[in-house]
């Protein structure tokens, strides 16, 4: 149970912070809503009236939530840093967080329910735990199919199924299949609908749907104007968009045709929902009215245009009944109003709500919709992110903006826009900005930005490659990136500079050396400029080698080296490494000689090449018959709970991986 200090019961006013998430239940006789500040509030939906309110539970926003259970005992599931089950009485609201591992507490029909409801990507824990493989911080499940398939997003953009062997409920999960890449998908505009088709619009403004069975491509589209609410129905093919320019379109989800479009609203849409039992949709949008709709109707059934506020008013979350006839809706100003509808009546308020709170420096939350959707539009991207570092971010807007600048670093189309996005992420996280700056150079060629942002944050002009060199020692890790991207994108010029540099460090290293790290840094560095020139640093590759074969480094230099290598990625390159592990396999074979340390780091490096490499190589083919020759069949036994097992060598598993590369090289 909550604290007694934090449920409140009784008459209050609207939230004192950013509505994110409402749900109703399929009766119509409660609503909750959920606010950025973690707070969670009741409503008596028939008359408009507050019943209930906790605060201080959620520990940060809360994102989704929606009811499951029986309408005698309705309970409430909340997401937000964590989730939340909330059993609704006539007396009290009792509360229990969910652990991460929160998939026993619901049954089949409560997971159905969820799915069929919201189904948005925001129920990790509605499912159980997921072993093996998946590699995300924030994974959030959309759903099981009925095979037992289930998809899970990233924040990150990418969407993946799982599925674990059958009958082994604790087994670990096998990846099935992945959508992403550049392509990625924005987790917002997520949703299941025809049961288990899912609908995908990528942070490019297209809409993908996809089979959830097999990941294949169903149909795609391109909506006139770019989405910014998504609302899809679970049993039949049918998925409407919300746009930036305030438009409703309706879309078959099979064939990828528009079955009708309307201009909504004269702002963008912000949130839609679907009454799942008739033909009804409403709409919210930015400039704070809503609207009811019939299905490839003309013109609205219903709208609601709240009296202008002194605060913000724009409208930001709905959910509606199956039957239409009772919707909630929450705003941006904390405003919650509850709306009723027959078709004798219309569309009539029941409560009206009011801002209660404006936020200080222009709308952070507009500008933030403004950075996520100019992914190929420069000049508006730079404006977006010039106004939003121009503000003082509170506390609560800081994760947000950070996520949102990073995006659009590593996958934004306009060098200018990335650049900028770096600039005010620098101001904001340091740290985060250097992560993206890595991501941003190994998608994005160099355009001459890595010298452009030196040049802004050493307030320098132009140095030499020779300057940039001895400066690497005294670079910290966020200057230590710009630098050696900045030497890689001079490519031939400065790789004689850079490579006589790498050579000047003893080999080995030596570990008890007090410069050790320190020169360890320099090293990496080194190597990252080689790595960003790609095949201009060819002449480096036996002194990469070298490096590589170092067992006084440390494992990121190392690490280094071999990305170096593999971004060289010449088949000439191929045959020098190809060459060594024939050298050191056939040394085992006839002289049983002790010379196998780092064979099979030069296969895996090998492994990592650029399969058009390895295809044009003329020693990766006699390299790996002699690593065969030298481990026969591969097969080796050991005894386990008085039974023998069997595993691979592991160097066999590399040399069949590389020849499977070759081999779908061959057939491309």
């Amino acid at each position: 149970m909550p604290d007694e200090g934090d449920l409140y019961i009784g008459a209050s006013e609207d939230h004192g912070d950013a509505v994110t998430a409402v749900a109703v239940s399929p009766d119509g006789r409660i609503g909750a809503t959920g606010a950025r500040c973690g707070e969670v509030r009741l409503w008596d939906l028939r008359h408009g009236l507050l019943t209930a309110y906790v605060g201080g539970l959620q520990g940060g926003p809360v994102e989704s939530a929606v009811f499951i259970g029986d309408a005698k005992r309705p309970t409430l599931l909340t997401t937000g840093p964590s989730a939340s089950l909330w059993t609704v009485t006539a007396e009290a609201l009792e509360w229990r967080q969910l652990p991460w591992d929160g998939g026993r507490f619901l049954t089949s029909s409560d997971r159905e329910t969820v799915l069929r409801q919201c189904g948005d990507l925001r129920w990790l824990g509605v499912f159980g735990p997921l072993y093996g493989g998946i590699k995300s911080d924030s994974p959030m499940a959309l759903g099981r199919t009925g095979s037992g398939l289930i998809v899970v997003s990233s924040d990150e953009g990418r969407i993946e199924a799982w599925r674990r062997p059958r009958g082994e409920t604790y087994g670990d999960a096998g990846l099935v299949w992945a959508f992403g890449g550049r392509d990625a998908a924005d987790q917002r505009l997520t949703r299941c609908c025809d049961r288990w088709r899912l609908v995908v619009s990528p942070r490019r403004g297209r809409v993908v749907v996809l089979d959830a069975e097999t990941g294949a491509v169903v149909t795609a589209f391109v909506p006139s104007a770019r989405p910014t609410a998504i609302v899809a129905h679970p049993d039949l093919p049918l998925v409407v968009l919300g746009g930036r320019d305030g438009s409703l379109s309706w879309w078959d989800a099979r064939s990828g045709h528009c079955l009708g479009r309307v201009q909504a609203h004269g702002g963008r849409v912000r949130a839609l929902a679907l009454a799942t039992r008739t033909d009804l949709v409403m709409s919210v949008s930015q400039e704070g009215t809503a609207a009811l709709w019939r299905l490839h109707g003309r013109g609205p059934v219903g709208r609601f245009t709240p009296p202008t506020p002194s605060g913000p008013r724009e409208l930001t979350q709905v959910a509606g009944t199956p039957d239409g006839r009772c919707w909630l809706i929450g705003g941006r100003g904390g405003q919650v109003h509850v709306l009723h509808w027959s078709g004798h009546a219309g569309l009539v308020p029941r409560r009206v709500g009011h801002p209660s709170w404006a936020m200080d420096g222009g709308d952070v939350e507009t500008l933030l919709d403004d950075v996520r959707h100019h992914w190929d539009d420069g000049p508006a991207s730079v404006t977006a992110v010039r106004e939003l570092a121009s503000r003082d971010l509170d506390e609560a807007w800081h994760g947000t903006a950070v996520d949102a600048l990073a995006d659009l670093i590593v996958n934004g189309a306009d060098p200018a826009a990335r650049e900028a996005a770096v600039i005010a992420l620098a101001e904001i996280d340091e740290a985060k900005a250097t992560t993206a700056l890595h991501q941003m150079f190994d998608r994005h060629d160099g355009h001459g930005s890595a010298e452009r942002l030196l040049a802004y944050f050493t307030g320098e002009g132009e140095s030499s490659t020779e300057e940039l060199v001895a400066s690497l020692p005294e670079a910290g890790t966020f200057l230590g990136v710009l630098t050696a991207a900045t030497l890689g994108e001079r490519g031939a010029a400065a790789v004689p500079a850079v490579h006589a540099a790498l050579r000047a460090f003893p080999l080995p290293a030596r570990e008890d050396a007090d410069h050790w790290f320190g020169d360890e840094s320099t090293k990496y560095w080194l190597m990252y400029a080689l790595r960003q020139a790609g095949a201009a640093a060819a002449p480096a590759t036996p002194t990469l080698l070298a490096v590589l074969e170092d067992d006084e480094i440390y494992r990121d230099t190392r690490h280094q080296a071999e990305s170096a290598l593999r971004a060289i990625g010449l088949p000439e390159t191929a045959d020098t490494i190809a060459a060594e592990v024939r050298r050191r396999a056939d040394l085992v074979v006839y002289h049983e000689d002790d010379e196998t340390e780092g064979f099979s780091r030069l296969l895996e490096v090998l492994l990592g090449m650029p399969p058009a490499a390895l295809a044009a190589s003329r020693e990766v083919a006699p390299a790996l018959e002699a690593v065969r020759r030298r481990f026969g069949d591969g097969i080796r036994t050991y005894e386990e709970d008085g039974g023998i097992r069997e595993y691979t060598v592991f160097e066999i598993r590399l040399a069949d991986c590389i020849d499977e590369k070759i081999v779908e090289q061959s057939k491309r």
